[in-house]
Order: structure tokens, then C-alpha cells, then sequence
């Protein structure tokens, strides 16, 4: 993995559609309340209905045109938001209607097949006005945005990128030297080959993920960026204090959550559903998480239930109590995607 090309993306296309995609209700991606609804309470309200179906679905793909990946190089919002303006609407109806059987077409994709040209306008009303609220969020994730990619460039030069990759919060596992993909896809779209693995830090929510696999320039990845917990804290959003921003650093967001539950000693399942995130997701975490003796599963019955160790109430006593330094923390404050 060490020889692979690894680059970071600080994509805003792709943090917006992510974030598109928890208000509508197509996916929760842990977007905080208070940005969900501050984003929501702008959007307009005819293009939003026109929309709606298709981001509320379940459907995982989408073209990278719409999910505004399409290139992973951009940087500009405003760039990305020009180019959804310059789409072929002919275009993105072919892909769609090429990715689906004759006749099986899901029903949130027929407005754009029957309409393009009218869906492809709301779209980018929708997402001008989404971005113009997320806007200041985004400013203040920059930061991180920068230390992500310092912490992957180092892991890059220092050979420890099998240990970076292992440990990413995302929907793709990294495990025995291979990337494993969540959806049922053809063995070599995993493959890299002699694409360059690109990940993407999204600044939308606590358990956002994307990724695309089926892309020949590059295989991509998206996952939350380390330390969001600290921009929603400062504004207003309850969801994380200092203590827990300190975990989430250094475990991950949805890594912390589950050692702050464990005292209590819950069922996985039970874990799951307060989470707001799968089962399987629970349960790989829990294993990671197990395997460097932070917590450990016990069977009761039917039930597996995550007990306490010494060294996992350590650990969360210890960043509980760690101080932020001003300054120096401030900021730890042609495809498809799927997300």
C-alpha cells in the first residue's frame, strides 16, 4: 500500500452534496441540527419539491456530475457551481437511463429523464442556496482541512499508510492490504491498479461517507474530517463538548461515541439504533476498537454486549480533562458516487 499514489481532496462539492443528502433524508450523514436547519430554512421551496425525491431516496448511485465530483481536483465552489450550470441535461439523462435496465427505472429518476432541462435548474438552485448558508462553515473547516492532509502526507513518507487507511471512519475497509468495498461490485473496481487513491475529508457531518470505485482517472473516498465536533461547538451545537472533540480526534467521531457508551454496557444492536448507524458499522468499529483493548465483547445470550477495560476509562478520563490551547487547537475545534 505504501507504493500506491495517495492524495488528499478538499473538495467542497462533495461536503455540500453530502450535506444535500442528510437534510433531504436520503442518507443521514450526522449533519448537527442546527446546520441542518439553517441550511433547510433557505432552500427554495418549488426547486426543493422538484428535487426531493431523488435526494431522498435510498439509491446509492448517483453521476458524479450531480454528487459534484466530477472533478476531484476543485477547490472553488463557485467553479463547480458554474459547471452544474454548463451540464448537458441530454447528457446526464443518457447516463442515468444507461445505468438502469430498460423499464427499471427507479421512479425519483423520472422527472430528470422526463424533464432534464427543469430538474437540472432546481438542482443548482438548491445547491446555490444550500452553499451560500454553508458557506462560513466551510471557511472555518479549512483548517482541519489542512491538517487532514498533513496527517496522510506524513502517513504517506513515513510508511504508515496501511495504518491510516485501517483506521479512516468510512464506508470502505481497508484490511490485509486490500480496500474493500460495502456494495456488491466487480472484484477489480477495488483494484487501484494505476489509479491514484484520492481521499476526500467531508466538513457536512459527524458520520458522513461517500465513494466512487468505478471512476478510471482515480478511486475516492470520503469520510468525516477529524475535529468537526469543535466547529459545531462553537456554534451552538450540543452535540460535542471539549472533552469529546479531544476523543474524537484521536479515535474518530463515530469511534469516540461508541467508547462514551460503554460504560453502560449496551447490546451492539441497541448501540446501533441510539447511533443512528448500522449494525455492521457498529460492530467494525467495536472489533478495531477491541483489538487495541479499548473495550471488550462479551456474548449474553443471543446479545453482544461492549464492557469497559482499564485502558479504554483511561483513555476517556484522560482527553475529558485535555486542555485546548488557543491557537495551536483552534482548528480541531464519467463516474458514479455512492453515497
Amino acid at each position: 500500500m505504501d507504493r500506491v499514489n495517495v492524495r488528499v481532496s478538499r473538495h467542497p462539492g462533495a461536503t455540500l452534496f453530502s450535506l444535500l443528502k442528510d437534510i433531504f433524508g436520503g442518507h443521514s450523514h450526522g449533519v448537527p441540527r442546527l446546520w441542518r436547519d439553517a441550511v433547510r430554512r433557505v432552500l427554495p421551496a418549488d426547486a426543493a419539491a422538484v428535487v426531493g425525491p431523488l435526494l431522498r431516496s435510498r439509491a446509492c448511485w448517483i453521476p458524479d456530475r450531480l454528487a459534484l465530483v466530477h472533478d476531484l481536483d476543485a477547490s472553488d465552489m463557485n467553479a463547480l457551481l458554474e459547471e452544474l450550470a454548463g451540464i448537458d441535461p441530454a447528457l446526464v439523462a443518457a447516463e442515468v437511463a444507461a445505468f438502469h435496465s430498460v423499464g427499471s427505472t427507479p421512479p425519483e429518476w423520472r422527472t430528470l429523464l422526463d424533464q432534464p432541462v427543469s430538474f437540472l435548474a432546481a438542482y443548482r438552485s438548491v445547491a446555490s442556496a444550500a452553499w451560500h448558508a454553508f458557506a462560513p462553515l466551510w471557511r472555518e473547516a479549512d483548517l482541519l482541512m489542512g491538517r487532514e492532509a498533513e496527517r496522510v502526507g506524513v502517513a504517506a513518507v513515513t510508511g504508515g499508510l496501511d495504518g491510516l487507511l485501517a483506521g479512516l471512519d468510512a464506508d470502505v475497509r481497508y484490511r490485509a492490504g486490500a480496500l474493500q468495498l460495502p456494495h456488491p461490485c466487480p472484484t477489480h473496481l477495488a483494484d487501484l491498479g494505476g489509479r491514484p487513491l484520492v481521499l476526500v475529508p467531508l466538513a457536512s457531518g459527524y458520520t458522513a461517507r461517500m465513494y466512487s470505485a468505478d471512476r478510471d482517472d482515480a478511486l475516492w473516498i470520503a469520510y468525516p474530517v477529524p475535529g468537526l465536533g469543535r466547529i459545531a461547538g462553537r456554534h451552538g451545537g450540543a452535540e460535542q463538548k471539549t472533552g469529546t472533540n479531544a476523543l474524537s480526534l484521536v479515535l474518530g467521531p463515530v469511534r469516540a461515541r461508541i467508547l462514551r457508551h460503554v460504560p453502560h454496557r449496551p447490546a451492539v444492536g441497541d448501540l446501533a439504533r441510539q447511533l443512528h448507524i448500522g449494525v455492521s458499522t457498529v460492530t467494525y468499529h467495536c472489533q478495531q476498537l477491541e483489538a487495541t483493548g479499548l473495550l471488550q465483547r462479551v456474548r449474553h445470550g443471543r446479545e453482544v454486549r461492549l464492557h469497559p477495560t482499564e485502558r479504554g476509562t483511561a483513555l476517556t478520563h484522560l482527553l475529558a480533562a485535555a486542555p485546548i490551547v488557543p491557537g495551536r487547537d483552534e482548528d480541531v475545534s464519467g463516474g458514479s458516487t455512492r453515497a
